[in-house]
């Protein structure tokens, strides 16, 4: 039996301080409206490249969800490796996803929605997806649009009662998915999830190349009005601890 992982929740700090341990997943909550770290040191973390990208947002909120998505997130990597925030070297794969282009680098993963981000860091792959919990009048039209046909006759079959809780969770746990694999939501139908919110999340199958390997270990919660899910690979259980 698979010891499970940690899925260490908090609020974001102005200072890490900390990288996650084998057996755990951190994961931190960014109240977009105020961010830990001033908005202006946070663009001085950005590089010249990164600093014209976000003044080239037509529109305040994405700016500053850039900016201040992207500033926290080289103030992390950069206490991690010891180095200044704008000297971490990022990549990206072809879908866009960034990473740590460094030997031992941490992995990472930055969602955010409607005035909240999360910044998941393990030492394996891992995506997070967050989402406000909101009445979805189309629900059944986008499940059988985006999910898989085994998934539309589970979201079928559920008690129309909880069909919007399996709604959030199965949109949130297949985002985190597809993240944490670097892939593209052109996969989101090539894999199944669990969508009964009375039953553990976990992934059913798989049949997307770029999702195939070491299997995925789901989390999914709820705080307040929003939805989260954490994927990590490996096929372990994962146990949420909200601090």
């Amino acid at each position: 039996m698979h010891t499970a992982t940690r899925v260490r929740v908090s609020a974001c700090p102005a200072v890490f301080r900390c990288a996650p341990a084998a057996g755990e997943v951190l994961a931190w909550l960014i109240d977009l409206a105020r961010p830990p770290v001033p908005r202006d040191d946070l663009f001085a973390r950005l590089t010249p490249e990164e600093q014209e990208r976000a003044l080239r947002y037509k529109m305040a909120k994405p700016r500053e969800e850039f900016v201040i998505g992207r500033g926290l997130v080289r103030g992390l990597l950069g206490e991690l490796l010891g180095c200044d925030p704008r000297a971490v070297p990022f990549a990206y794969l072809p879908s866009g996803k960034p990473f740590v282009d460094a030997p031992g680098a941490p992995h990472f993963n930055l969602t955010h929605t409607d005035g909240v981000a999360v910044l998941a860091v393990a030492n394996r792959r891992v995506g997070v997806d967050v989402e406000r919990v909101r009445t979805v009048l189309n629900a059944a039209g986008l499940v059988k649009r985006y999910f898989s046909p085994a998934e539309c006759a589970a979201f079928a079959a559920l008690d129309e009662a909880v069909r919007p809780a399996a709604f959030f969770r199965g949109w949130t746990c297949k985002e985190a998915v597809v993240k944490a694999a670097g892939a593209t939501v052109s996969c989101l139908a090539e894999f199944d999830v669990c969508l009964d919110p009375a039953r553990d999340p976990r992934v059913l199958g798989v049949r997307a190349e770029e999702l195939t390997g070491d299997g995925w270990a789901l989390a999914h919660w709820a705080r307040q009005n929003v939805a989260i899910a954490v994927a990590l690979e490996g096929d372990g259980p994962l146990a949420v601890e909200e601090g």
